[in-house]
């Protein structure tokens, strides 16, 4: 059973994306995203934003990161646990050095002797069947399996970083529009007041521009909670306690606009590329070398055996050798050792089962996230349409409103307007970054240097 087998028969199945098929045949829209059959993972992907802040976060949280660490650390212990299975293919050897002074009666004719040795001893076991063998291919799997784990750590804490730097972006500019907004309102209110001192306008109109800026007041602190928030989760990525990056954090930076022409990799690049389908792949291997660990159990064992040493008593000395073979077959464990097999063969179809699952995920999760940022990149455009339009509506209707050709109530309805279309387009302008994060995070983006 070869390891690459479902990757390679759903390649087979799916030799492009479908989402990428079945956006160009929308009308009239000239598609962001193209598959080229050249074109590869991109790795330092974040370097598409060309934003310093961003540059300087990622660096830092590669190089400080508690749970990147945490994952190097596995990897480490799984590279001392090959290297512990490999000894097992080589001679043992071993010394021991002793003394004493005793008198053992009536064996040393009741006199007080000095006794010392020392002797090497070396065993070998054949590992004719290759049990041992299997073993350290195993621990290697397993040690890829953990650098595999480590590379997936790093996609998603480069795509987390990344998110939350934009979503930081996105809350500083809602705050930034809201405070715009709050400041107009309060113009008017201000206006609104003056004109009814002068009996132009009544005490309804008075009360509905104080509801409008109460209600706007209210979003400033849901907010700025999210938006220290996302302030805080960015300090913990780099390993800091919240407030250690806040100088850097809070410096304003206007995000360049997105290049939309973007190259994506073929399904079978992006398969071949992910880390969680080589931690699957390599845990199925592993699983092989363990099966074939269990069917050993049933043949012998054969190990040589020599020691070699140099005892001195009083008044003797001698120097005693010895060469031995020895032979283990079970004999009576045949229920155990088949126990052990039945176990390693499901062990072995749960991680078949799981490579395939790993796979389907990779491919729905690259679907998810192409979908995601097409329609977003066409819910942009008419956000972008509709602000323009309410701005225009917002200044016509305040022209109007001067000029007694309409009621305050429009002027309210206008603003109110204004306010939600431009938040809703700077919410879309950050989420398409987030969008387009998660589309090289699903190709598997970032886990190499």
């Amino acid at each position: 059973m070869s390891p690459v087998g479902p990757q390679d028969s759903l390649i087979k199945t799916l030799p492009q994306w479908n989402q990428l098929t079945s956006i160009t045949t929308t009308a009239d829209l000239n598609t962001p995203l193209a598959i080229g059959p050249e074109a590869d993972v991109d790795q330092k992907w974040w370097k598409h934003f060309d934003d310093p802040t961003l540059d300087d976060l990622i660096t830092e949280a590669l190089t400080n990161n508690k749970t990147l660490r945490i994952a190097q650390a596995r990897v480490e212990e799984a590279r001392a646990g090959r290297r512990a299975a490999r000894s097992l293919l080589l001679p043992q050897i071993s010394g021991s050095v002793g003394a004493q002074r005793t008198n053992l009666g009536y064996f040393t004719a009741d006199q007080e002797i000095g006794f010392r040795e020392a002797e090497f001893i070396a065993s070998w076991d054949f590992d004719l069947f290759g049990k041992n063998q299997a073993r350290t291919a195993a621990a290697n799997a397993v040690l890829e399996s953990e650098e595999a784990t480590r590379q997936g750590v790093r996609v998603g804490l480069l795509a987390e970083v990344a998110r939350n730097y934009f979503d930081m972006r996105n809350y500083e500019r809602q705050i930034d529009l809201t405070r715009l907004n709050l400041e107009k309102q309060k113009k008017t209110l201000e206006m609104i007041q003056a004109q009814m001192q002068a009996t132009k306008a009544s005490d309804l109109d008075v009360q509905r521009a104080g509801a409008q800026v109460s209600t706007t007041e209210s979003l400033m602190p849901l907010l700025q909670t999210a938006h220290d928030a996302a302030v805080n989760r960015l300090n913990v990525l780099q390993g800091c306690p919240p407030g250690s990056k806040d100088v850097l954090l809070k410096t304003k930076r206007h995000l360049k606009p997105l290049d939309h022409h973007i190259l994506i990799a073929a399904p079978a690049k992006v398969l071949a590329n992910r880390p969680d389908i080589r931690v699957a792949e390599r845990r199925f291997a592993a699983s092989i070398s363990a099966k074939y660990v269990a069917k050993a159990a049933w043949l012998p064992d054969i190990s040589l055996t020599g020691f070699f040493g140099r005892q001195v008593s009083t008044p003797f000395s001698s120097t005693p050798w010895g060469i031995s073979a020895l032979l283990v077959q079970p004999i009576l464990n045949f229920e155990q050792i088949q126990a052990q097999i039945d176990a390693a063969d499901a062990q072995q179809e749960q991680a078949f089962l799981n490579y395939q699952q790993t796979v389907l995920v990779a491919l729905e999760d690259m679907e998810n996230a192409l979908s995601g940022y097409l329609h977003e990149t066409i819910r942009n455009a008419s956000l972008s349409a509709s602000a323009d339009q309410n701005r225009k509506a917002a200044a016509l209707v305040t022209k109007k409103y001067n000029s007694g050709y309409a009621s305050f109530l429009d002027v309210l309805v206008a603003e109110s307007n204004l306010l939600i279309a431009e938040s809703g387009q700077a919410s879309s302008d950050y989420r398409l970054r987030d969008d387009l994060v998660n589309v090289y995070a699903a190709a598997g983006g970032g886990w190499s240097d």
